[in-house]
């Protein structure tokens, strides 16, 4: 990739989005019965849209719905499931509230239903290489999108990748291409891969301020390769393009606190709350390096850690406030 700089906005649906000043909170909803943290908790559209309400009222400005799990073994769901699971959520809650909402898909049909719906993002994990339409669609409608780094479609036969379903992308890379990938260190990959989705995009004629880049924490990674991303997400900024990151619960942060002698049986309140912790930590070093976009389960939480980094990282804007002493009881 080549690295430039620039000041960091996001265009759709003829608003533009100053990403600049604080880091924004995507809240998930899973339309889905096998999300590996939430499966079956929001499968429906009442459940959908009260958890989304729900998340709105707690500070967060996106939604971001799916239809499709993608954790390790899920499978395929057919694309007039996906659309019936998630348009009756985007019509309501876009005649409701006034969030961005961006869909989880990888598949143009259901991109197309859902920007007709009023979804103003396509949040593609296959950083337009899943379907060959996807970036035409896209590019004649309104929408931004999400252009995630997937290492599953990188490195298919990478012991980390096999147990995630295939996401499309047949022929999309060569033999030599995928052998490359493989012997790759995960940050030239990760620039390889962008540089041959923005090269999608711009055939496509889809403007580069509609587009925001996503590191794809968690996808067929190693341990070691889901922090090394995570300790260069600058490079997404230095490429010019705004950074959506999603970590929440994901099973590097499990392992990660296990390996460190906690006990996060997530069957357990304790366990499962500890792994909510980890995230919020990983929240607030995304917020402190100035990511503009994080997707979490939960917000309060979130919320609250952002807050704090963004003060950190903009400390010469704020007020210079004197405190009064504290008072003896």
């Amino acid at each position: 990739m080549e690295k430039i700089s620039d000041h960091m906005t996001f265009q759709f649906k003829q608003q533009t989005l100053n990403l600049n000043n604080s880091t924004m909170l995507c809240g998930i909803v899973n339309v889905t019965p096998d999300s590996f943290s939430d499966g079956g908790k929001w499968f429906g559209k009442d459940e959908a849209i009260k958890h989304a309400k729900d998340l709105i009222n707690q500070g967060c400005q996106m939604i971001d719905i799916g239809g499709e799990s993608t954790r390790p073994g899920s499978t395929y769901v057919e694309i007039d499931d996906e659309i019936e699971r998630i348009l009756p959520v985007i019509k309501e809650l876009k005649a409701t509230t006034d969030v961005i909402i961006s869909v989880d898909t990888w598949k143009s049909e259901v991109a197309k239903a859902a920007i007709e719906a009023g979804a103003d993002i396509i949040n593609d994990i296959t950083g337009l290489l899943g379907d060959a339409k996807m970036a035409e669609t896209i590019a004649q409608s309104d929408a931004g999108v999400i252009v995630m780094l997937n290492p599953v479609i990188a490195r298919p036969n990478h012991p980390s990748a096999k147990i995630f379903p295939q996401f499309g992308a047949e022929g999309v890379f060569s033999d030599d291409e995928l052998a490359a990938f493989s012997e790759m260190s995960v940050v030239d990959m990760m620039a390889t891969y962008f540089d041959k989705s923005i090269a999608v995009a711009q055939s496509a004629h889809l403007p580069k301020e509609r587009i925001m880049l996503d590191p794809g924490i968690g996808f067929g990674l190693t341990k070691r390769e889901n922090y090394t991303l995570l300790k260069n997400l600058s490079l997404i900024h230095e490429w010019g393009y705004p950074c959506f990151l999603g970590v929440s619960r994901k099973r590097f942060i499990q392992n990660t606190l296990v390996d460190a002698g906690f006990d996060t049986d997530t069957e357990t309140t304790a366990g499962f709350e500890l792994r909510d912790q980890a995230s919020v930590i990983l929240t607030a070093i995304a917020a402190l390096k100035g990511v503009e976009v994080v997707r979490v389960h939960s917000v309060r939480e979130h919320y609250m850690a952002k807050t704090i980094a963004d003060n950190v990282r903009h400390a010469e804007d704020l007020a210079d406030t004197n405190f009064e002493a504290y008072q003896n009881k």
